[in-house]
């Protein structure tokens, strides 16, 4: 019965994450095309490079929350309510005395980078301030990410999710708004942006306080080891922090310091297109991840090792499934979505997706990981092979090669990256990988190499039929081949009965 009403629950909170997509998606999209409109192509690629930390600081907050996550998730597993709430305030003020501390090192290289740096054709000072709004939003969501881990490790997707939809509605709003109205365009439209990131953090606080008082009460916690235990865990996750900080933000800082901002808009537009997809896949390993680390740390190792079997294969499968339009049509989709299509914009987008399907076969594996707790050697030879990436790439963009080879020096390194994450699995004992390789990768390879002619053969003249049909045979490949028999038998009783 336990087992039942946890896939239940999985299956629920797959339901609300992906209505949320289906939502923020259509609003980010058209976001993206009215900013277009109303920045230009130049000042938008400012905003894309400089404001950049928007995004980077999301990925920060997912990595802390991750940490969060783990520390209350296995207190709930194990029934410890008051453990639960120790961890809860541990890691809300560590994670609030590092806001305050990123919050006046960004302010200070920020200003030191951009005055000296940036390529842009209008005052710097525009560009600073630009940084500096987006800054302080950002460093005020980070003050929230315990909220945010207490939400995840409660499996409470519901809440964030409303939260995200109103965000991005008003942030569409905003876009279209600064079409037709508004002098200062770029500081309205980055404030804008600023103030959305940061304000649901006050309405977690309101709700975790309400909902969940018992975990959320405030209290100081004066036992030093408690500390010690989430520092020594989140050095590594901070780490692993430095290695996205740098390859996300240092991707559009490369490209600005060897071309310009028109540049930075195409990756920009990539970047977009790519949330979009990783977002769908994500959505499918949210609801799994809390179930994995709360089995692991219960001691139900087959549970939580079936799970990540079925988080790697259905992570990379739906986002190949999501990837195809965007592969097989993306200069067609993208004269409908923007009119105007940059330079770089299609290849861009087209290599970012390669990398994140090559990275979603290792969805999954860093719960089993944290939960462990050992996580020194992987943290060190992912993040390290992350970091010698952007090394590369700066080195192909010193010696003249256009931009993209710094995108093939980030896929090259993800497919080591993905070698090196199973090696740390393998070093789990309670763990036997080989039920991964034979349940996950074999389907998910042998999909990719029977659908991989469609994407060099045009099958009709017409770009938007071809692209349904490919997507129709890419279906039909995952369904016979992908999925294990009794995977497509549970698929079709439901189809019967609904």
């Amino acid at each position: 019965m336990l087992f039942r009403s946890t896939n239940r629950a999985i299956i629920l909170n797959s339901i609300i994450l992906y209505a949320r997509l289906i939502v923020t998606t259509l609003c980010s999209l058209l976001t993206v095309r009215f900013a277009l409109k109303a920045l230009g192509v130049a000042d938008y690629g400012l905003y894309s490079m400089v404001a950049s930390t928007i995004s980077l600081i999301a990925i920060i907050n997912t990595i802390m929350a991750g940490t969060t996550r783990r520390f209350i998730a296995v207190a709930i597993g194990k029934s410890d309510i008051n453990e639960a709430n120790k961890q809860f305030n541990v890691n809300q003020l560590i994670q609030s005395v590092v806001a305050v501390v990123f919050l006046l090192v960004a302010v200070i290289v920020g200003r030191w980078y951009v005055f000296n740096y940036v390529n842009y054709d209008g005052p710097l000072a525009t560009a600073f301030y630009v940084y500096c709004i987006s800054i302080v939003g950002s460093a005020i969501s980070f003050a929230g990410v315990a909220y945010h881990g207490l939400l995840t490790a409660k499996e409470n997707f519901l809440v964030f999710s409303i939260v995200d939809v109103i965000s991005q509605i008003c942030k569409l709003l905003v876009s279209l708004l600064l079409i037709y109205c508004f002098h200062d365009k770029l500081l309205i439209y980055a404030f804008a942006m600023s103030v959305f990131t940061a304000t649901p953090v006050a309405y977690y606080a309101w709700y975790c306080y309400r909902h969940y008082y018992p975990i959320a009460q405030f209290r100081l916690v004066r036992e030093k080891k408690m500390y010690y235990d989430v520092l020594a865990f989140a050095k590594w996750n901070s780490y692993g922090a430095v290695a996205w900080v740098a390859k996300e933000q240092g991707t559009g800082m490369l490209i600005n310091l060897f071309f310009n901002t028109l540049v930075n808009a195409a990756l920009g537009i990539a970047n977009t297109i790519n949330g979009f997809i990783t977002m769908f896949s994500q959505n499918l390993t949210n609801p799994i991840s809390p179930q994995i680390t709360k089995s692991y740390a219960s001691g139900d190792y087959a549970r939580s090792l079936s799970l990540l079997t079925v988080c790697t294969k259905l992570s990379y499968l739906v986002m190949y499934l999501i990837s195809v339009p965007f592969l097989v049509g993306t200069e067609y989709i993208f004269k409908i979505w923007l009119g105007e299509v940059p330079m770089y914009a299609v290849l861009f987008t087209q290599l970012l997706i390669i990398e994140r399907l090559i990275d979603s076969l290792n969805n999954g594996i860093a719960e089993i990981v944290f939960a462990d707790g050992n996580i020194s050697f992987y943290q060190i030879s992912t993040n390290t092979i992350r970091l010698l990436s952007i090394v590369a790439g700066f080195v192909f963009l010193y010696t003249g090669y256009p931009p993209y080879s710094l995108l093939y020096c980030y896929i090259i390194a993800t497919v080591l990256i993905v070698l090196f994450k199973h090696v740390s699995l393998a070093r789990i004992s309670n763990i036997d990988t080989k039920c991964i390789y034979r349940d996950s990768y074999i389907p998910s390879v042998a999909v990719t190499l029977l659908t991989l002619p469609v994407f060099f053969y045009r099958v009709f003249e017409y770009p938007l039929l071809d692209i349904c049909i490919k997507e129709l045979y890419v279906v039909v490949v995952i369904f016979m081949i992908g999925l294990r028999g009794d995977e497509r038998r549970k698929i079709l009783v439901t189809l019967k009965r609904k």
